[in-house]
């Protein structure tokens, strides 16, 4: 019998619910795991930190996929919601000297908190109407961060991070941080997959599909909705935490609306509805931008002195948008869809059905 999923039979419901069904998968899964150990001691500083920025923003790409993806909650606020956050665990360890851990998972559950608050509003809204309390939900961060809290944040002149420690270990150079992040981003990739399998991400796939039809079949649309919103925004809260954490300073303008467009548009790139919607969406965001960073003063010394800058500037914005636009019209299931395609006539090689 082959190893492929389409000549296995489950004997098991244990064997039918796994994520990683055949020996296959397995082997691929332990090498992604090695690659993961050994590549990152030869990478370079730079390299690094495009991982740890990549691990980061799978974490917060994943929470608004669970609120975009599987709930159909359009949310143009993340940003606010990663920055709140950051400032959480940010304030436990400047000013009580809490440890890292236990303060990153306090600014995720100050980000869900938050989105509680914002979500008991912005749910009773739908469709295109959810971008104006989400968007508020940002600026309203803004307001917190440097008028309300400014005694405590320190307002616009910006707050330290302490540098992560557990048991006398200290994260303090970029191959640690990065095995640290790629870690927790794997850990709760792990984690909302399996959650979207579950009761929940059933019931958030039944209201994304047809809300009515959800609640005639009893499903309790405000609560799963509510707790979509608080579980996305915790793992938004996780990232800003790490990311702020890495950096060592931050304030507020870390966490621009312009990064709130983009964490709902690359996920349309990679894919709503699917997990790996939020790995693809980041890996063109930041990838992309890797690559306009080196070709935009190629492109610079080219043109006329007189223009030069203002194309330079504006070069990474219209990729980005042109980007968007073609997986809108050519391909609006996203790279994920296409990643589903190849899975699926890999397993029925030779057949064409």
């Amino acid at each position: 019998m082959g190893e492929r999923p389409c000549g296995v039979f489950n004997t098991r419901y244990e064997q039918d619910r796994a994520i990683l069904r055949t020996r296959w998968q397995w082997a691929l899964f332990i090498a992604f795991l090695l690659a993961l150990i050994v590549l990152p001691r030869f990478m370079s500083s730079h390299l690094l930190y495009l991982g740890i920025q990549i691990s980061t923003t799978i974490i917060a790409m994943l929470g608004i996929q669970l609120m975009m993806g599987y709930t159909h909650q359009i949310h143009l606020g993340l940003a606010g919601f990663v920055g709140m956050g950051a400032y959480g665990s940010s304030l436990l360890t400047y000013h009580l000297g809490l440890n890292f851990f236990p303060a990153m998972l306090a600014g995720g559950l100050l980000a869900a908190a938050y989105g509680l608050i914002i979500g008991t509003s912005a749910l009773r809204v739908k469709g295109l109407y959810m971008v104006i309390p989400t968007v508020s939900a940002h600026f309203i961060f803004f307001y917190l961060v440097n008028e309300i809290f400014k005694k405590w944040t320190f307002g616009t002149d910006g707050i330290e991070a302490a540098t992560p420690s557990i048991f006398g270990f200290t994260f303090n150079s970029d191959l640690s941080y990065f095995y640290l992040v790629a870690a927790i981003a794997l850990i709760m990739g792990i984690l909302a997959r399996n959650l979207v399998r579950s009761k929940i991400g059933r019931a958030w796939v039944a209201i994304r599909d047809n809300d009515l039809g959800a609640e005639c079949l009893g499903i309790n649309i405000f609560y799963y909705k509510l707790l979509a919103f608080a579980v996305g925004n915790f793992y938004a809260g996780i990232a800003g935490s790490l990311w702020a954490h890495y950096v060592g300073y931050h304030n507020a303008e870390f966490y621009g609306i312009q990064d709130t467009v983009y964490y709902a548009a690359f996920t349309i790139v990679g894919g709503m509805g699917h997990i790996m919607g939020a790995v693809f969406g980041t890996l063109f965001w930041r990838v992309l931008g890797e690559g306009v960073n080196y070709v935009a003063p190629i492109v610079q010394d080219i043109l006329p002195s007189t223009i030069s800058a203002n194309v330079g500037a504006a070069m990474g914005l219209i990729i980005f948008a042109l980007v968007v636009i073609v997986f809108l019209v050519l391909e609006p299931r996203g790279v994920a869809h296409r990643w589903e395609i190849f899975k699926r006539s890999y397993r029925l090689h030779p057949f064409s059905y």
